[in-house]
């Protein structure tokens, strides 16, 4: 029997043992968006990751804090997430995150985002293929968990939209005609300028 109440937070790596190696990055400072594991990033001109809007490309999804200047000056390893607004000078005091690279075609999980579900398994299917943008909910900074989820309403054939659907995740835990956040097995549609990672022939 499905439970409804099973879930998890943001964006999750499908197969980790088939995704590329995380990447240490660094956020700005005084950052204006708290950071958590399972939001999905873009990178920056100045070197740093930050949050993508709807439509734009993806370098990939934090899975990891590395460390920050937390309020009291202290540097904070292996936090739960980065508050807004953190301040830090010295480049060993920076922000830091993992990020695993949304190479093309690494599989990502994510959850649809209202309690809107699907009349039929095959209404489920036809999704298969569309792309859609992301909404941010709300975060638990008591959990540490994401509030990124998929926007279900924007599935389309569009082009512009920065995730592509590759199927929905059958399961018993995970029915789309009565789960109200049914999980979508995803890939990134739009690489951002870091360009992920590179497909590489012959290999």
């Amino acid at each position: 029997m499905p439970r409804t109440n099973l879930r998890f937070s943001g964006f999750r790596v499908a197969y980790p043992d088939q995704a590329p190696e995380p990447v240490a990055c660094f956020l700005a400072d005084n950052y204006a968006t708290a950071a958590y594991i399972g939001d999905p990033v873009k990178a920056v001109s100045d070197g740093s990751v930050s949050h993508h809007a709807a439509g734009e490309g993806v370098y990939g999804v934090i899975v990891g804090i590395i460390g920050f200047v937390n309020s009291n000056g202290v540097y904070v390893k292996n936090g739960k997430y980065i508050p807004a607004n953190t301040r830090w000078t010295a480049h060993a005091d920076r922000s830091q995150v993992l990020v695993v690279p949304a190479a093309p075609r690494t599989l990502f999980d994510i959850q649809a985002d209202d309690a809107t579900t699907v009349a039929a398994l095959s209404t489920a299917r036809s999704l298969r293929g569309n792309n859609f943008d992301i909404v941010a909910g709300t975060a638990d900074t008591g959990l540490g968990n994401s509030g990124y989820l998929c926007d279900i309403s924007t599935a389309a054939v569009t082009a512009t939209l920065s995730w592509r659907i590759e199927d929905v995740v059958e399961s018993p835990y995970n029915d789309p005609v009565s789960n109200t956040r049914f999980t979508l097995r995803c890939y990134a549609n739009i690489l951002s300028n870091f360009g992920g990672l590179p497909v590489l022939l012959g290999v």
